[in-house]
Formats: C-alpha cells, sequence, structure tokens
C-alpha cells in the first residue's frame, strides 16, 4: 500500500522537476593475483565503482545552474576505497555561462578530469595500472574551480584549493597532507583532429610539523599528448615533481609519503602508452620510468622505478567491457610487501588481473 501510495504521489509531480536530472555511474569489478616480497595473494576487489547524480537549471540569457553528487562505493562489501560519506567524490554547485562554468565542492584536479590518456587501465593495484605517474589524478576538498569553453579546441582550467587544517603546526600524518596545505592547479589542453596535448601545474604550499620542521613546498609539472582516434591511441607522458619527499614515486608506491625532513626532492617519470582497436578486441601496452630522484641537489641510488602493462579488452556492449592484464613495477628498493608488518619485503610487485566494468 505504502509502495502504491509513493508511485502516485511521484506520477503526480510535475515533469519538470525531473527534467535535467541524470543519473549515472560505473560497477567495477575484478579478480587479481598479485605477488609482492615472494607473498603471493589473490583477491576479488572493487576497482573504484560510483554512482552519482548531475543536473541543470536555464536560469536565462544563457546562463545555467550546474551542480552535481557522486559517491564512490565498494561493490565486494571491503570499503577498500575508503569512502565513509555521501558526495565523496567530485561534487559540486556552480554556475555555466556559455563562456565557461564555475564550481565550488569537492573538485577534481586537471589531471583527474581531463588527462590520464595515458593510463586506460582498470585496477585495485599499483602493478596493473600506472597509480604512481597519475598520482595527483585526486579530488581537493573545500575548492573553487573555472573551466573555460572550448575556443577551437583550446581549454583552460584552474583550480583553488582553500587550507582544511586552519591551526599553524600540524602533525605529521599523511592522510592529513592535502588538507594541510593551500593547492594551486592550472590545467591547460588543445585537441584537434584526433591529436591532443595537455598540460597540468599543481602548487601545494609548505606545511610546519609538530617537530619543528618546515617541508617544502611541492610543485608539480605533468604533460600527456599524442593521438587518439580511428581505433589507434598513442600516447606519452612526461612529469617533473619538486618539493618534499611526498612528491616522489617511491614514496608514493611504498605508501610512506609522510614528509619528515626540510631536504629539497626532484624527480621525473616518463610514460608510454600505446592500443589499437580491432573489432571487440582492443589490445594495449604500457611502459613507465622513474628516473633516480635528487635531494638537496645530490643523486639518491637506489630511488627509480620501471614499469610495463600488458592486456587486451573485450568489448561485450557499449556499457559492458571485460579485461585481462599483466603488470609488473620493478623498484630500485624493496619496498613492496603483501605481509602486514612489512616482512618478506621485495623491489617487484607484479600482478594478473581480470575485470568487467559496465557504465550506466
Amino acid at each position: 500500500m505504502k509502495k502504491t501510495l509513493i508511485a502516485l504521489a511521484v506520477a503526480t509531480l510535475p515533469a519538470a522537476a525531473f527534467a535535467d536530472v541524470t543519473i549515472y555511474g560505473q560497477l567495477k569489478g575484478g579478480i587479481e593475483n598479485v605477488d609482492a616480497g615472494g607473498v603471493n595473494k589473490t583477491n576479488v576487489d572493487d576497482l573504484g565503482s560510483r554512482i552519482g547524480f548531475k543536473g541543470s537549471e536555464d536560469l536565462g540569457n544563457g546562463l545555467k545552474a550546474i551542480w552535481q553528487v557522486e559517491s564512490g562505493f565498494d561493490i565486494d562489501g571491503s570499503n577498500r576505497q575508503g569512502y565513509g560519506s555521501f558526495a565523496s567524490r567530485e561534487s559540486f554547485v556552480g554556475l555555466d555561462t556559455g563562456f565557461g562554468k564555475v564550481r565550488i565542492g569537492n573538485l577534481s584536479t586537471f589531471s583527474d578530469s581531463n588527462m590520464s590518456v595515458v593510463n586506460p587501465w582498470e585496477s585495485a593495484s599499483n602493478a596493473l595500472q600506472l597509480n604512481a605517474f597519475t598520482r595527483d589524478d585526486v579530488r581537493v576538498k573545500n575548492a573553487i574551480r573555472f573551466d573555460t569553453a572550448n575556443y577551437n579546441g583550446f581549454q583552460a582550467a584552474f583550480l583553488y584549493g582553500t587550507k582544511e587544517v586552519k591551526n599553524d603546526v600540524v602533525r605529521s600524518d599523511a592522510a592529513l597532507n592535502e588538507a594541510q596545505r593551500e593547492t594551486y592547479n592550472l590545467g591547460l589542453s588543445y585537441e584537434n583532429s584526433g591529436f591532443f596535448g595537455k598540460y597540468q601545474y599543481i602548487h601545494q604550499t609548505p606545511m610546519t610539523l609538530v617537530s619543528g620542521v618546515q617541508t617544502q613546498a611541492n610543485d608539480s609539472h605533468r604533460l600527456e599528448a599524442g593521438y587518439n582516434a580511428n581505433n589507434l591511441l598513442v600516447a606519452v607522458g612526461y612529469r617533473n615533481d619538486r618539493g618534499d619527499n611526498t612528491v616522489t614515486p617511491l614514496s608514493f608506491l611504498s605508501g610512506v609519503n609522510v614528509p619528515v625532513d626540510g631536504s629539497k626532492y626532484k624527480s621525473q617519470e616518463y610514460a608510454l602508452t600505446a592500443a589499437y582497436t580491432i573489432g571487440a578486441f582492443t589490445p594495449k601496452f604500457t611502459y613507465a620510468q622513474g628516473a633516480k630522484v635528487k635531494i638537496d641537489g645530490n643523486t639518491e641510488p637506489d630511488s627509480g622505478y620501471k614499469q610495463y602493462l600488458l592486456g587486451v579488452d573485450y568489448q561485450m556492449s557499449k556499457r559492458t567491457v571485460v579485461g585481462l592484464q599483466y603488470g609488473e613495477v620493478k623498484a630500485d628498493q624493496a619496498i613492496f610487501s603483501n605481509v602486514a608488518d612489512g616482512s618478506s619485503a621485495g623491489n617487484k610487485l607484479r600482478g594478473v588481473g581480470l575485470n568487467m566494468v559496465h557504465s550506466f
């Protein structure tokens, strides 16, 4: 009876109440076998499932109100993504003028929303996608972002994220790194006839740890360019990072990304991806490499990494894709372990994965 009354109530609402509202999302799941430090594990994992609601309202004179609420969830019930609240992914309210749009909320960096062509992989493991190279594909809380309209293939965006933790001295907790800094993000892109070039710059202000150490400001430059049309994808990537140790790839891969000193770190990385679609099949390959890190101008031994991935996607329908892939990361240090206490660590991380992605 209650369901009938609810259905009747919804039916009486004006159609305009539902106009310009879209429900969208992706369900991503996979089976992965990962070897780290000589310990082999097979997991059933969520690979980043999400659901979102978005819409707009025409305010007249070419002006629109725009909004979006997007949340992540784990279809395997593990809460691996750590999403504990509604609107945990990109969510905002804003205005679109036709010449550009401005939004406030929990907003993606330019690389997260407009780049990562060089990373066409789905996985829960660092071995099976370019998580290190694309580590700034994140969302910034308490942010405002302006995007220009598309002018003959050219677009630009600027994001500012406020400092969430307002006290002057904060503890050295990796989970608070983003909250302890102001973030400035500039993005530029050009696309024409399949050819593309994309650039991102991120600046994060320094912070003071409880030990009294003043960390470096972080500056990251990232570039992607290539061709993506006519069933062919060829993409190259380059990034250059300077700041405290949290900007380095091995810090990300090891999970030890807490700034512990006032030294200045510099790192460079390169990536290449190629894919070609033949009917419903898309074989693809990626190679990435991180050069040795410099600390206060001195090259640090055993501080680089190499990674390669090989796989194929099968397009079952317009909405459903199944993928099979193998990947390996070889670091110059023994930083990988499948054991909670960090024992049995090794310098290689290998993985084989079978995944399925359904978009709606």
